[in-house]
């Protein structure tokens, strides 16, 4: 099995703001990237092992501007593109608080497993 939040921490690396595992504990210094995953689960079994693995995380962008959100969500999409997940939707959050901008987003990948 591989962990895709870790996949993701290492993908995500190349952007320049911070990135916190599922939900940021405050929102003092933005913009702020936070993740997770949604479902890790086998796509391809051989020989009754599971040979990939189907993982699906959730990207959200919190940001003081909308064209701030906006364009680090382009970001987070060419990155992660780059590494090979497949955005599957992106949407703007509505705001509950007048300075934060929110957009989730989330992502799909296959991993090959190797035999160890």
């Amino acid at each position: 099995m591989i962990d895709a939040n870790i996949e993701a921490e290492k993908d995500l690396a190349a952007l320049k703001c911070e990135k916190v595992y599922q939900y940021p504990q405050k929102f003092s210094k933005l913009p702020v990237i936070s993740y997770y995953t949604l479902v890790e689960k086998g796509a391809f079994y051989a020989d009754n092992e599971e040979s990939v693995q189907d993982a699906h995380i959730q990207i959200d962008v919190w940001a003081e501007t909308g064209a701030e959100c906006g364009e680090l969500s382009v970001k987070v999409n060419d990155v992660l593109g780059a590494s090979g997940w497949v955005r599957e939707m992106s949407m703007d959050v509505p705001k509950r608080d007048e300075k934060i901008y929110h957009r989730t987003m989330r992502f799909q990948k296959y991993f090959t497993l190797n035999d160890e």
